[in-house]
């Protein structure tokens, strides 16, 4: 299964304006279910800003155990733990990633995990809305394609008023 598991603020932003996401500090120390959710995962996919970011904190591969896709239109010039680039097209991609036994995290940007709403290929999404408003940044999803129906499967508040939803979404017909 490829899943997306993404934090939000409650007016649908990721990142403020300037691309950070220090609003997310408040609300650390909470468990939100994020080592469950990594024990089901045995794919990690993100695109190059988002690996450079990690690159720079110079802490090694994060996802120890994981296998890392970088979706990049040039060479990686460092390679963390079990990582590679892919350069050809994300549908070839989806169907790499619907061959593996264990499910698949899109992680970080919006854009990547668009597309992958947009190739039919993102099966459930948990989205974190946190009980705060940027008023502008870097929305979660910004696509022309249309409307996308999900399903709500279930949904959880903690008590510092950050909700999860749990959405699956329905792959688009051939």
């Amino acid at each position: 299964m490829i899943r997306g598991y993404i934090a939000q603020s409650a007016d649908g932003f990721v990142a403020d304006k300037d691309g950070g996401v220090g609003f997310l500090d408040a609300y650390q120390g909470v468990d939100y279910g994020y080592e469950p959710f990594m024990a089901e995962i045995d794919t990690v996919v993100m695109g190059r800003a988002t690996y450079e970011q990690i690159v720079g904190f110079d802490v090694g591969w994060p996802y120890a155990g994981k296998r890392g896709v970088v979706v990049t239109s040039s060479p990686l010039e460092t390679v963390l733990g079990d990582v590679r680039a892919w350069s050809r097209p994300l549908s070839e991609l989806a169907d790499d990633l619907a061959q593996n036994t264990g499910d698949t995290w899109i992680v970080g940007g919006p854009k990547l995990q668009a597309a992958f709403i947009e190739l039919g290929a993102l099966e459930r999404l948990d989205l974190f809305v946190m009980p705060v408003l940027l008023g502008a940044g870097v929305p979660l999803f910004a696509s022309d394609k249309g409307a996308v129906p999900m399903e709500l499967a279930q949904s959880k508040s903690f008590d510092n008023g950050v909700i999860q939803l749990e959405y699956r979404l329905a792959a688009k017909s051939a």
